[in-house]
């Protein structure tokens, strides 16, 4: 597509949606034996993430036939601008090693469908 369209008329045209900005995450494997060296800090700075209501999603890209796993992976940070989430990124044990390079793309969420349940008598969440 070789035409672009003002962000701002975009946002206009959603009507009453969420309108909820997001930033894409997606993060390149370098090589797959530096991710697995990574992999634990990783997640550990992936929950911390999480603590503090940032990461909205996270989670590995695999094949398209969904068959392997080459090492990317896609997160999607919650962050008042592009520059925010770059700090977010530029943070994360994967790229700090050089296990990943990662690029950024701000999202407007505007449909879907997010079902939480909460266990109480567990420390569990479920998405259904």
């Amino acid at each position: 597509m070789s035409k672009r369209v003002e962000a701002n008329k975009v946002i206009e045209s959603s009507g009453n949606s969420l309108r909820m900005q997001l930033y894409v995450v997606t993060s390149v494997a370098t090589s797959l034996e530096s991710l697995q060296q990574n992999l634990v800090e990783h997640r550990a700075y992936l929950r911390e993430l999480e603590d503090k209501n940032v990461l909205f999603g996270a989670g590995p890209l695999l094949t398209d036939d969904g068959q392997y796993f080459e090492g990317d992976g896609l997160l999607i940070y919650r962050a008042s601008s592009v520059e925010e989430a770059k700090k977010i990124a530029q943070a994360d044990p994967m790229h700090t090693s050089g296990a990943r390079t990662f690029t950024i793309r701000p999202w407007l969420l505007n449909d879907g469908k997010i079902t939480i349940q909460v266990t109480l008598s567990e420390p569990q969440r479920s998405l259904i």
